[in-house]
């Protein structure tokens, strides 16, 4: 399935989680230290957190996935 992938970069990866986690109702599909990403079925999107906290502005990269 070809999805929209859109990448954060947040301050607080354990806050951004939580948040997404709640907002999907899902758990991330994968999680390492300063990066989470989760795979959402309906909207069809990969939307992955970055912790960037000097980060110059939210938006990381956009893309489009199979």
């Amino acid at each position: 399935m070809t999805r929209v992938q859109l990448a954060l970069n947040v301050s607080d990866i354990d806050a951004a989680v939580d948040f997404y986690t709640k907002l999907f109702a899902t758990e991330p599909a994968k999680r390492r230290p300063g990066y989470a990403n989760f795979t959402i079925a309906e909207p069809p999107l990969k939307l992955v957190l970055m912790e960037n906290p000097g980060a110059a502005g939210k938006l990381n990269h956009l893309g489009v996935v199979d």
